[in-house]
Protein backbone atom coordinates (compact mmCIF):
# COMPACT_ATOMS: atom_id res chain seq x y z
CA UNK A 1 0.00 0.00 0.00
CA UNK A 2 2.95 2.30 0.91
CA UNK A 3 4.49 1.94 -2.59
CA UNK A 4 0.95 2.74 -3.90
CA UNK A 5 1.21 6.08 -1.66
CA UNK A 6 4.51 6.58 -3.30
CA UNK A 7 3.75 6.33 -7.07
CA UNK A 8 0.53 8.74 -6.65
CA UNK A 9 2.78 11.04 -5.23
CA UNK A 10 5.36 10.52 -7.25
CA UNK A 11 2.99 11.55 -10.15
CA UNK A 12 1.20 14.20 -8.70
CA UNK A 13 4.16 16.16 -7.96
CA UNK A 14 5.35 15.70 -11.56
CA UNK A 15 2.38 17.44 -12.69
CA UNK A 16 2.55 20.22 -10.31
CA UNK A 17 5.76 20.88 -10.98
CA UNK A 18 4.90 20.82 -14.65
CA UNK A 19 1.25 22.74 -14.01
CA UNK A 20 2.14 25.13 -11.59
CA UNK A 21 3.48 27.41 -14.09
CA UNK A 22 0.26 27.05 -16.28
CA UNK A 23 -1.84 27.45 -12.96
CA UNK A 24 0.34 30.84 -11.88
CA UNK A 25 0.33 32.44 -15.08
CA UNK A 26 -3.30 32.17 -15.64
CA UNK A 27 -3.93 33.27 -12.74
CA UNK A 28 -1.92 36.54 -12.57
CA UNK A 29 -3.54 37.53 -16.36
CA UNK A 30 -6.73 37.61 -14.85
CA UNK A 31 -6.34 41.66 -13.41
CA UNK A 32 -4.58 42.41 -16.80
CA UNK A 33 -8.34 41.18 -18.45
CA UNK A 34 -10.21 42.69 -16.34
CA UNK A 35 -8.36 46.06 -17.02
CA UNK A 36 -8.54 45.70 -20.84
CA UNK A 37 -12.22 43.83 -21.13
CA UNK A 38 -15.39 45.31 -19.97
CA UNK A 39 -17.72 42.81 -17.69
CA UNK A 40 -19.33 42.04 -21.37
CA UNK A 41 -16.71 40.96 -23.21
CA UNK A 42 -15.28 39.17 -20.56
CA UNK A 43 -18.29 37.19 -20.18
CA UNK A 44 -18.70 36.77 -23.47
CA UNK A 45 -15.35 35.28 -24.32
CA UNK A 46 -16.53 32.85 -20.91
CA UNK A 47 -19.42 31.75 -22.91
CA UNK A 48 -17.52 31.37 -26.08
CA UNK A 49 -15.18 29.05 -23.71
CA UNK A 50 -18.12 27.31 -22.36
CA UNK A 51 -19.34 26.40 -25.91
CA UNK A 52 -16.66 24.85 -27.22
CA UNK A 53 -16.00 22.24 -23.85
CA UNK A 54 -19.73 21.32 -24.18
CA UNK A 55 -18.85 20.99 -28.04
CA UNK A 56 -15.92 19.27 -27.50
CA UNK A 57 -16.72 15.20 -26.66
CA UNK A 58 -19.43 15.62 -29.23
CA UNK A 59 -17.16 16.41 -31.95
CA UNK A 60 -14.91 13.92 -30.81
CA UNK A 61 -17.08 10.93 -29.93
CA UNK A 62 -15.44 11.23 -26.81
CA UNK A 63 -12.52 9.10 -28.59
CA UNK A 64 -9.61 10.35 -26.30
CA UNK A 65 -11.20 9.12 -22.91
CA UNK A 66 -10.97 5.57 -24.87
CA UNK A 67 -7.61 5.93 -25.81
CA UNK A 68 -6.29 7.35 -22.43
CA UNK A 69 -7.88 3.91 -20.95
CA UNK A 70 -7.02 1.52 -23.49
CA UNK A 71 -2.94 3.19 -23.36
CA UNK A 72 -3.09 2.87 -19.58
CA UNK A 73 -3.25 -1.35 -19.99
CA UNK A 74 0.26 -2.70 -20.95
CA UNK A 75 -0.90 -5.68 -23.13
CA UNK A 76 -2.71 -3.47 -25.86
CA UNK A 77 -1.07 -2.28 -29.03
CA UNK A 78 0.03 1.39 -28.22
CA UNK A 79 0.11 2.25 -31.71
CA UNK A 80 -3.01 0.59 -32.89
CA UNK A 81 -4.47 2.68 -30.42
CA UNK A 82 -3.47 6.06 -31.18
CA UNK A 83 -3.84 5.42 -34.99
CA UNK A 84 -7.71 4.58 -34.00
CA UNK A 85 -8.01 7.72 -32.07
CA UNK A 86 -6.22 9.71 -34.94
CA UNK A 87 -8.92 9.01 -37.44
CA UNK A 88 -11.89 9.99 -35.23
CA UNK A 89 -9.64 13.15 -34.31
CA UNK A 90 -9.29 14.39 -38.03
CA UNK A 91 -12.92 13.52 -39.05
CA UNK A 92 -14.04 16.13 -36.03
CA UNK A 93 -11.61 18.45 -36.77
CA UNK A 94 -12.40 18.62 -40.59
CA UNK A 95 -16.04 19.01 -39.11
CA UNK A 96 -14.92 21.70 -36.91
CA UNK A 97 -13.05 23.87 -39.57
CA UNK A 98 -15.86 23.81 -42.18
CA UNK A 99 -18.21 24.98 -39.24
CA UNK A 100 -15.91 28.06 -38.49
CA UNK A 101 -15.34 28.75 -42.37
CA UNK A 102 -19.32 29.05 -42.36
CA UNK A 103 -20.00 30.98 -39.03
CA UNK A 104 -16.75 33.57 -40.50
CA UNK A 105 -18.41 34.29 -44.05
CA UNK A 106 -21.92 34.94 -42.59
CA UNK A 107 -19.87 37.34 -40.09
CA UNK A 108 -21.37 36.27 -36.83
CA UNK A 109 -18.94 38.16 -34.75
CA UNK A 110 -16.35 36.69 -32.50
CA UNK A 111 -18.70 33.29 -32.65
CA UNK A 112 -16.26 32.11 -35.46
CA UNK A 113 -13.47 31.15 -32.98
CA UNK A 114 -15.32 28.26 -32.18
CA UNK A 115 -14.63 26.00 -34.89
CA UNK A 116 -10.66 27.06 -35.25
CA UNK A 117 -10.80 26.92 -31.65
CA UNK A 118 -12.49 23.44 -31.51
CA UNK A 119 -10.30 21.72 -34.20
CA UNK A 120 -7.44 22.44 -32.23
CA UNK A 121 -8.91 21.07 -28.92
CA UNK A 122 -9.43 17.87 -30.28
CA UNK A 123 -5.92 17.26 -31.51
CA UNK A 124 -4.56 18.75 -28.01
CA UNK A 125 -6.90 16.27 -26.01
CA UNK A 126 -6.14 13.08 -28.15
CA UNK A 127 -2.32 13.78 -27.90
CA UNK A 128 -2.43 14.93 -24.14
CA UNK A 129 -4.60 11.60 -23.00
CA UNK A 130 -2.19 9.37 -25.04
CA UNK A 131 0.94 10.81 -23.34
CA UNK A 132 -0.74 9.61 -20.17
CA UNK A 133 -1.70 6.93 -21.32
CA UNK A 134 1.40 5.57 -22.19
CA UNK A 135 3.42 7.28 -19.21
CA UNK A 136 4.99 10.18 -21.29
CA UNK A 137 3.37 12.44 -17.96
CA UNK A 138 6.54 14.74 -18.19
CA UNK A 139 5.57 16.15 -21.82
CA UNK A 140 2.08 16.10 -20.55
CA UNK A 141 3.08 18.57 -17.96
CA UNK A 142 5.13 20.40 -19.97
CA UNK A 143 2.16 20.78 -22.38
CA UNK A 144 0.43 22.90 -20.93
CA UNK A 145 3.74 25.21 -19.51
CA UNK A 146 4.04 25.54 -23.29
CA UNK A 147 0.68 26.38 -23.69
CA UNK A 148 0.50 29.22 -20.97
CA UNK A 149 3.64 31.15 -22.18
CA UNK A 150 2.65 31.31 -25.34
CA UNK A 151 -0.48 32.06 -24.05
CA UNK A 152 0.87 35.07 -22.13
CA UNK A 153 3.06 36.33 -25.17
CA UNK A 154 0.39 36.01 -27.51
CA UNK A 155 -1.72 38.26 -24.95
CA UNK A 156 0.92 41.12 -24.65
CA UNK A 157 1.30 41.10 -28.15
CA UNK A 158 -2.24 41.08 -29.34
CA UNK A 159 -4.16 42.82 -26.63
CA UNK A 160 -1.47 45.53 -24.94
CA UNK A 161 0.80 46.50 -27.67
CA UNK A 162 -1.50 45.99 -30.93
CA UNK A 163 -4.88 46.63 -28.86
CA UNK A 164 -6.99 43.77 -30.27
CA UNK A 165 -8.98 43.44 -27.16
CA UNK A 166 -11.30 40.57 -27.34
CA UNK A 167 -10.35 39.63 -30.76
CA UNK A 168 -6.65 39.39 -29.28
CA UNK A 169 -7.35 37.11 -26.31
CA UNK A 170 -9.30 34.78 -28.63
CA UNK A 171 -6.56 34.21 -31.04
CA UNK A 172 -4.60 33.76 -28.46
CA UNK A 173 -6.50 30.89 -26.98
CA UNK A 174 -6.05 29.36 -30.67
CA UNK A 175 -1.79 30.45 -31.09
CA UNK A 176 -0.95 28.80 -27.89
CA UNK A 177 -2.53 25.40 -28.23
CA UNK A 178 -1.28 24.74 -32.11
CA UNK A 179 1.83 25.10 -30.17
CA UNK A 180 0.81 22.65 -27.65
CA UNK A 181 -0.08 20.41 -30.04
CA UNK A 182 3.40 20.68 -31.71
CA UNK A 183 5.12 20.65 -28.68
CA UNK A 184 3.67 17.80 -27.73
CA UNK A 185 3.79 16.22 -31.48
CA UNK A 186 7.53 16.30 -31.70
CA UNK A 187 8.62 16.11 -27.50
CA UNK A 188 6.89 12.89 -27.85
CA UNK A 189 7.60 11.77 -31.80
CA UNK A 190 4.45 10.59 -32.42
CA UNK A 191 5.23 9.76 -35.98
CA UNK A 192 6.36 6.70 -34.43
CA UNK A 193 2.76 5.47 -33.36
CA UNK A 194 1.27 6.41 -36.47
CA UNK A 195 0.54 3.35 -38.60
CA UNK A 196 -2.09 3.32 -41.29
CA UNK A 197 -2.66 -0.82 -41.50
CA UNK A 198 -3.60 -0.59 -37.78
CA UNK A 199 -6.45 1.36 -38.38
CA UNK A 200 -9.30 -1.26 -37.04
CA UNK A 201 -13.09 -1.42 -37.74
CA UNK A 202 -13.25 -3.61 -34.68
CA UNK A 203 -10.92 -1.43 -32.25
CA UNK A 204 -12.91 1.47 -33.14
CA UNK A 205 -16.28 -0.04 -32.76
CA UNK A 206 -14.74 -1.20 -28.96
CA UNK A 207 -13.22 2.22 -28.32
CA UNK A 208 -16.63 3.92 -29.12
CA UNK A 209 -18.35 1.12 -27.29
CA UNK A 210 -16.87 2.58 -24.03
CA UNK A 211 -16.63 6.71 -25.24
CA UNK A 212 -19.91 6.93 -26.23
CA UNK A 213 -22.19 6.92 -23.76
CA UNK A 214 -20.06 8.97 -22.05
CA UNK A 215 -21.11 11.75 -24.37
CA UNK A 216 -24.47 12.16 -22.66
CA UNK A 217 -22.65 12.40 -19.58
CA UNK A 218 -20.23 15.58 -20.49
CA UNK A 219 -23.35 17.05 -22.39
CA UNK A 220 -25.06 16.74 -18.84
CA UNK A 221 -21.85 17.17 -16.74
CA UNK A 222 -21.54 20.49 -19.06
CA UNK A 223 -25.52 21.25 -18.00
CA UNK A 224 -24.61 20.91 -14.48
CA UNK A 225 -21.34 22.76 -14.43
CA UNK A 226 -22.10 25.58 -16.66
CA UNK A 227 -26.08 26.01 -17.90
CA UNK A 228 -26.15 28.90 -15.29
CA UNK A 229 -24.31 31.01 -17.25
CA UNK A 230 -26.59 30.82 -19.81
CA UNK A 231 -29.53 31.72 -17.86
CA UNK A 232 -27.48 34.28 -15.88
CA UNK A 233 -27.17 35.65 -19.49
CA UNK A 234 -31.40 35.55 -20.03
CA UNK A 235 -32.02 36.67 -16.53
CA UNK A 236 -29.50 39.65 -15.82
CA UNK A 237 -27.41 40.08 -18.79
CA UNK A 238 -23.43 39.65 -20.23
CA UNK A 239 -22.37 42.39 -17.48
CA UNK A 240 -23.32 39.55 -14.66
CA UNK A 241 -21.84 36.73 -16.72
CA UNK A 242 -18.69 38.81 -16.57
CA UNK A 243 -18.80 38.90 -12.42
CA UNK A 244 -19.69 35.06 -12.74
CA UNK A 245 -16.68 34.37 -14.81
CA UNK A 246 -14.62 36.38 -12.16
CA UNK A 247 -16.13 34.79 -9.27
CA UNK A 248 -15.15 31.31 -10.70
CA UNK A 249 -11.48 32.42 -11.15
CA UNK A 250 -10.89 31.23 -7.02
CA UNK A 251 -12.85 28.38 -7.34
CA UNK A 252 -11.52 27.25 -10.37
CA UNK A 253 -7.89 27.78 -8.86
CA UNK A 254 -9.15 24.63 -6.44
CA UNK A 255 -10.18 22.83 -8.87
CA UNK A 256 -7.43 23.34 -10.84
CA UNK A 257 -4.98 22.44 -7.86
CA UNK A 258 -7.63 18.75 -7.74
CA UNK A 259 -7.12 18.38 -11.10
CA UNK A 260 -3.14 18.12 -10.93
CA UNK A 261 -4.52 15.23 -8.50
CA UNK A 262 -6.80 13.38 -10.44
CA UNK A 263 -4.24 13.38 -13.71
CA UNK A 264 -1.75 10.91 -11.84
CA UNK A 265 -5.30 9.37 -9.77
CA UNK A 266 -6.61 8.36 -12.56
CA UNK A 267 -3.58 6.29 -13.24
CA UNK A 268 -2.79 5.17 -10.33
CA UNK A 269 -6.52 4.04 -10.08
CA UNK A 270 -6.07 1.07 -12.74
CA UNK A 271 -3.68 0.05 -10.40
CA UNK A 272 -5.22 -0.04 -7.55
CA UNK A 273 -8.07 -1.70 -8.47
CA UNK A 274 -5.75 -4.82 -8.51
CA UNK A 275 -4.80 -4.73 -5.03
CA UNK A 276 -6.03 -6.65 -2.01
CA UNK A 277 -6.69 -3.34 -0.26
CA UNK A 278 -8.34 -0.97 -2.99
CA UNK A 279 -10.96 -0.38 -0.75
CA UNK A 280 -9.38 0.88 2.29
CA UNK A 281 -6.63 2.91 -0.06
CA UNK A 282 -9.91 4.40 -2.06
CA UNK A 283 -11.24 5.62 1.42
CA UNK A 284 -7.58 6.83 2.72
CA UNK A 285 -7.60 8.76 -0.83
CA UNK A 286 -11.25 10.12 -0.61
CA UNK A 287 -11.19 11.44 2.72
CA UNK A 288 -7.88 13.45 2.29
CA UNK A 289 -8.96 14.92 -1.11
CA UNK A 290 -12.17 15.69 0.34
CA UNK A 291 -10.81 17.61 3.69
CA UNK A 292 -7.84 19.38 2.00
CA UNK A 293 -10.86 20.81 -0.90
CA UNK A 294 -12.52 21.94 2.42
CA UNK A 295 -9.50 23.11 4.04
CA UNK A 296 -8.06 24.84 0.95
CA UNK A 297 -11.93 26.75 0.53
CA UNK A 298 -11.46 27.67 3.91
CA UNK A 299 -8.25 29.16 3.58
CA UNK A 300 -9.36 30.64 0.30
CA UNK A 301 -12.59 32.54 1.76
CA UNK A 302 -10.65 33.83 4.86
CA UNK A 303 -8.44 36.47 2.70
CA UNK A 304 -11.35 36.64 -0.10
CA UNK A 305 -12.42 40.13 0.32
CA UNK A 306 -8.73 42.17 0.68
CA UNK A 307 -7.40 39.34 -2.33
CA UNK A 308 -10.19 40.83 -4.42
CA UNK A 309 -9.19 43.98 -3.78
CA UNK A 310 -5.92 43.86 -5.60
CA UNK A 311 -6.52 41.28 -7.66
CA UNK A 312 -9.57 42.86 -9.97
CA UNK A 313 -10.50 46.15 -11.12
CA UNK A 314 -13.02 48.09 -8.92
CA UNK A 315 -15.72 46.78 -12.03
CA UNK A 316 -15.33 43.76 -11.08
CA UNK A 317 -14.54 43.96 -7.23
CA UNK A 318 -18.64 42.79 -6.22
CA UNK A 319 -17.63 39.15 -7.98
CA UNK A 320 -16.43 38.41 -3.93
CA UNK A 321 -20.15 37.91 -2.78
CA UNK A 322 -20.10 34.55 -5.09
CA UNK A 323 -16.99 32.85 -4.44
CA UNK A 324 -18.11 31.28 -1.34
CA UNK A 325 -20.58 29.37 -2.63
CA UNK A 326 -19.42 28.47 -5.92
CA UNK A 327 -15.84 27.73 -4.14
CA UNK A 328 -18.74 24.92 -2.03
CA UNK A 329 -19.81 23.89 -5.88
CA UNK A 330 -16.37 23.41 -6.74
CA UNK A 331 -15.66 21.15 -3.91
CA UNK A 332 -18.68 18.54 -4.78
CA UNK A 333 -17.57 18.93 -8.18
CA UNK A 334 -14.26 17.85 -7.69
CA UNK A 335 -15.65 15.04 -5.35
CA UNK A 336 -17.69 13.64 -7.84
CA UNK A 337 -15.03 13.67 -10.41
CA UNK A 338 -12.92 11.58 -7.76
CA UNK A 339 -15.49 9.26 -7.99
CA UNK A 340 -15.92 9.46 -11.29
CA UNK A 341 -12.72 7.55 -11.75
CA UNK A 342 -13.86 4.37 -10.91
CA UNK A 343 -16.54 4.20 -13.74
CA UNK A 344 -13.37 4.47 -16.05
CA UNK A 345 -11.63 1.85 -14.04
CA UNK A 346 -14.36 -0.53 -14.14
CA UNK A 347 -14.74 0.48 -17.87
CA UNK A 348 -18.45 1.07 -16.58
CA UNK A 349 -19.08 4.45 -18.29
CA UNK A 350 -23.06 4.07 -18.42
CA UNK A 351 -23.28 4.73 -14.85
CA UNK A 352 -21.92 8.04 -15.04
CA UNK A 353 -24.38 9.70 -17.33
CA UNK A 354 -27.02 7.91 -14.87
CA UNK A 355 -25.56 9.98 -11.78
CA UNK A 356 -24.73 13.49 -13.83
CA UNK A 357 -28.59 13.11 -15.51
CA UNK A 358 -30.07 14.06 -11.81
CA UNK A 359 -27.70 16.57 -10.82
CA UNK A 360 -28.51 17.91 -14.04
CA UNK A 361 -32.04 18.14 -13.47
CA UNK A 362 -31.79 19.59 -9.76
CA UNK A 363 -29.51 22.39 -11.13
CA UNK A 364 -31.80 23.51 -14.10
CA UNK A 365 -34.73 23.49 -12.65
CA UNK A 366 -33.46 25.08 -9.16
CA UNK A 367 -31.63 27.75 -11.57
CA UNK A 368 -34.54 28.81 -13.58
CA UNK A 369 -35.97 29.50 -10.19
CA UNK A 370 -32.97 31.02 -8.12
CA UNK A 371 -31.74 33.02 -11.00
CA UNK A 372 -34.47 35.08 -11.35
CA UNK A 373 -34.61 35.90 -7.63
CA UNK A 374 -31.20 35.97 -6.34
CA UNK A 375 -29.15 36.64 -9.69
CA UNK A 376 -25.71 35.61 -9.95
CA UNK A 377 -25.81 33.96 -6.22
CA UNK A 378 -28.70 31.73 -7.67
CA UNK A 379 -26.75 29.75 -10.29
CA UNK A 380 -23.95 29.11 -7.59
CA UNK A 381 -26.32 27.92 -5.30
CA UNK A 382 -27.96 25.90 -7.85
CA UNK A 383 -24.73 24.31 -9.08
CA UNK A 384 -23.99 23.21 -5.24
CA UNK A 385 -26.98 21.50 -4.91
CA UNK A 386 -26.62 19.90 -8.34
CA UNK A 387 -23.07 18.14 -7.59
CA UNK A 388 -24.05 17.61 -4.24
CA UNK A 389 -26.55 15.12 -5.44
CA UNK A 390 -23.88 13.29 -8.06
CA UNK A 391 -22.01 13.01 -5.25
CA UNK A 392 -24.46 11.30 -3.27
CA UNK A 393 -25.62 8.94 -5.93
CA UNK A 394 -22.02 8.09 -7.55
CA UNK A 395 -20.87 7.10 -3.35
CA UNK A 396 -23.61 4.91 -3.46
CA UNK A 397 -23.72 3.62 -6.76
CA UNK A 398 -19.85 2.61 -6.49
CA UNK A 399 -20.09 0.63 -3.36
CA UNK A 400 -20.77 -2.34 -5.86
CA UNK A 401 -17.56 -2.23 -6.85
CA UNK A 402 -15.54 -0.36 -4.04
CA UNK A 403 -16.58 0.52 -0.47
CA UNK A 404 -15.09 3.88 0.20
CA UNK A 405 -15.89 4.85 4.15
CA UNK A 406 -16.20 8.58 5.06
CA UNK A 407 -14.26 9.67 8.10
CA UNK A 408 -17.96 11.43 9.31
CA UNK A 409 -15.60 13.18 12.23
CA UNK A 410 -13.14 14.97 10.52
CA UNK A 411 -15.74 16.01 7.22
CA UNK A 412 -18.32 17.47 9.24
CA UNK A 413 -16.13 19.31 11.43
CA UNK A 414 -14.55 20.96 8.06
CA UNK A 415 -17.71 21.46 6.68
CA UNK A 416 -18.78 23.80 9.65
CA UNK A 417 -15.26 24.70 9.50
CA UNK A 418 -16.11 26.53 6.30
CA UNK A 419 -19.64 27.45 6.96
CA UNK A 420 -18.72 29.69 10.15
CA UNK A 421 -15.56 31.57 7.75
CA UNK A 422 -18.46 32.26 5.60
CA UNK A 423 -20.50 33.51 7.56
CA UNK A 424 -17.90 35.67 9.25
CA UNK A 425 -16.75 37.15 5.44
CA UNK A 426 -20.66 38.04 4.70
CA UNK A 427 -21.44 39.56 8.13
CA UNK A 428 -18.36 40.91 9.71
CA UNK A 429 -14.99 40.68 7.31
CA UNK A 430 -13.00 42.22 10.58
CA UNK A 431 -12.83 39.59 12.73
CA UNK A 432 -9.48 38.37 12.05
CA UNK A 433 -9.07 36.55 15.25
CA UNK A 434 -12.03 34.20 14.88
CA UNK A 435 -10.90 33.61 11.28
CA UNK A 436 -7.30 32.58 12.30
CA UNK A 437 -8.52 30.46 14.90
CA UNK A 438 -10.88 28.66 12.85
CA UNK A 439 -8.38 27.83 9.75
CA UNK A 440 -5.96 26.83 12.53
CA UNK A 441 -8.59 24.22 14.06
CA UNK A 442 -9.25 23.26 10.50
CA UNK A 443 -5.55 22.35 10.17
CA UNK A 444 -5.39 20.95 13.87
CA UNK A 445 -8.53 18.73 12.90
CA UNK A 446 -6.61 17.57 9.16
CA UNK A 447 -3.40 16.57 10.98
CA UNK A 448 -4.96 14.11 13.31
CA UNK A 449 -6.82 12.64 10.36
CA UNK A 450 -3.46 12.72 8.63
CA UNK A 451 -1.33 11.11 11.94
CA UNK A 452 -4.34 8.19 12.50
CA UNK A 453 -3.97 7.01 8.90
CA UNK A 454 0.11 7.16 8.90
CA UNK A 455 -0.14 4.75 12.17
CA UNK A 456 -3.26 2.62 10.84
CA UNK A 457 -1.90 2.06 7.48
CA UNK A 458 0.17 -0.91 6.63
CA UNK A 459 2.89 -1.79 3.94
CA UNK A 460 2.22 -4.31 1.58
Amino acid sequence: MKSMFKKLAGNTLIFAIGNSTTLLISFFMVPIYTHILSTSAFGLSDLINTTVNMLLPVISLNIFTAVFRWALDEENNKKEIFSNGSVLTIIGIIISLIAGIIIYFIRIQYWWIIGYYLGILLLLNHFQNFARGIGFVRIYAMSGVVISTINVISNVILMIIYDFGLNGYLMSLIISNFCGVMFLFFSGKYWRFWDKNLVSKNGIKEMLVYSLPMIPNNFTWWMTNDVGRLIILAFVGPSGNGLFAIANKLPSLLSTGFTLFQNAWQISAVETSKHRDVSKIYSITFNLTLNLLLLGSGVIVSVLKIFMYYYVSSSFFEAWKFVPILLLTSVFSNVSAFLGTTYLVEKKTKGLFTTTIWGTVINLGLSFVMIPLLGVQGAGISGALGFLTVSILRLRQTTKWINIRIKWGTTLSMIIGYICLSSIVYLNDNLVFFKIIIIMSMIMIFSIYLNSVKKNSTIS
